[in-house]
């Protein structure tokens, strides 16, 4: 009984100690209104527990928005501020979801958590300039002779069609060869067309839309063929939400991410793409593929070890 009583104010002092470290949302601004593919301020303030770190879960970042720019500033010993700079990537009313930051030790234990609130916000289309009172000053463009234009266009057709119709009745029937299925590892595949891509001089010849496009493309090839998901008219907020539920790609969802974003700002937004950005891009993309490429079994190993 007296090692009970005495046991009673140690446990009181460990509840204290751990009651002491807390993390609270003391400011938060997020607009009501955005537009879409346009920059999104967030800006939130903490107090907290001094000697910790606060840090924001990444898990927790809403669907909708994708995060461009974080900036952390101390303010004191106990209080923190995050300016947040998020891409709306859906149109209409989006929910901003919860955020939560964590605070944690040097071990990155998670010591206490704090979740902004959600909101809804407005994406609106990008507006462009009108003016009502612009007026074009060239003058109408009337085609001359318009009617031998148009008798040359027809001939021209007639001769189209009596030319393939000859061709059709000559021509020997040929049986339609069958596509030739390529039987390479997912892996293979998709390193390979990047170094093609890589070769084709896109990047060059400045067709970055065309480049990004390319690049995901086979990223989502390689979704398809080694996991059977089929997210080729997914976009990338869906595509984030697919890759949640797969086990392999779960620790790369930060990298993912990353590179969809850029991919989204070249393609939509019509960014112009450095060239560290790209190669970053490309590693992305390939350190996906190598890791979660599948590994040969034992038997496979052996047979290459023979064979060599």
């Amino acid at each position: 009984m007296k090692k009970f009583i005495l046991l009673l104010p140690l446990c009181f002092t460990c509840v204290g100690l751990l009651s002491a470290q807390q993390i609270d949302i003391t400011a938060q601004e997020i607009a009501s209104e955005a537009q879409f593919a346009q920059p999104f301020d967030v800006h939130v303030e903490l107090a907290h527990t001094p000697g910790y770190q606060v840090e924001i879960d990444p898990q927790s970042l809403p669907a909708d928005f994708a995060l461009l720019t974080e900036k952390k500033e101390d303010l004191s010993p106990g209080t923190v501020s995050f300016d947040l700079t998020f891409l709306p990537v859906n149109l209409g009313v989006s929910t901003f979801t919860a955020v939560n930051f964590i605070l944690q030790d040097t071990n990155k234990n998670i010591l206490a958590k704090a979740q902004t609130q959600e909101k809804p916000v407005e994406i609106a289309e990008v507006e462009f300039f009108k003016d009502p009172n612009l007026r074009d000053i060239r003058p109408p463009y009337i085609p001359a002779n318009w009617f031998l234009w148009f008798l040359c266009a027809l001939v021209a057709l007639l001769i189209i069609y009596f030319i393939y119709h000859f061709w059709r009745s000559t021509r020997k029937d040929v049986p339609a060869e069958q596509a030739v299925q390529d039987l390479r590892p997912a892996d293979v595949i998709a390193l390979d067309k990047i170094h093609l891509l890589l070769q084709s001089g896109l990047w060059e010849n400045a067709h970055y839309k065309l480049f990004y496009t390319e690049l995901e493309n086979i990223f989502r090839e390689y979704v398809y063929r080694r996991f059977q998901l089929d997210v080729s008219s997914d976009t990338s907020s869906e595509l984030l939400r697919h890759i949640r539920k797969i086990p392999q790609l779960v620790p790369l969802q930060t990298e993912i991410r990353n590179y969809l974003n850029s991919s989204d700002l070249v393609k939509f937004a019509k960014v112009v793409p450095e060239e560290p950005t790209m190669q970053q891009d490309i590693c992305c993309v390939k350190t996906v593929v190598q890791a979660t490429a599948p590994r040969p079994t034992q038997t496979q190993t052996d047979k290459q070890e023979a064979q060599q």
